[in-house]
């Protein structure tokens, strides 16, 4: 993530912190997002969930993303992208011109 990036997630995140404390239209949309969580995690787990409110909530998260309202998409919750370390399948490095490369002693014969 470079820098641009870091310095605009924390400003969002300071915009939905002030919205939160000032009731604003931030505090609404994330309740909005709560609400779709708990009938989506109710449908996940085989339980009912009702339909009529499940349209309600994403009626309302449509419309404030129509008018601007929603600033992120980024889960809150996601694990950071860690490269993986070095010499655990990931890409490697190509031999270098000319060098042959065995996989077994049967070659070598």
């Amino acid at each position: 993530m470079g820098f641009m990036d870091k310095a605009r997630s924390q400003l969002d995140n300071l915009a939905n912190k002030a919205d939160g404390a000032l009731g604003g239209p931030g505090n609404d949309v994330e309740r909005h997002y709560r609400d779709l969580g708990v009938l989506a995690y109710l449908e996940a787990t085989g339980r009912p969930a009702d339909a009529g409110e499940r349209e309600r909530v994403l009626g309302a998260l449509r419309a404030m993303e129509q008018r601007g309202a929603i600033r992120s998409f980024a889960l809150h919750t996601a694990q950071a992208s860690v490269p993986p370390p070095p010499g655990s399948g990931g890409p490697s490095v190509p031999p270098a011109p000319g060098c042959r490369l065995y996989t077994s002693d049967a070659a070598h014969e």
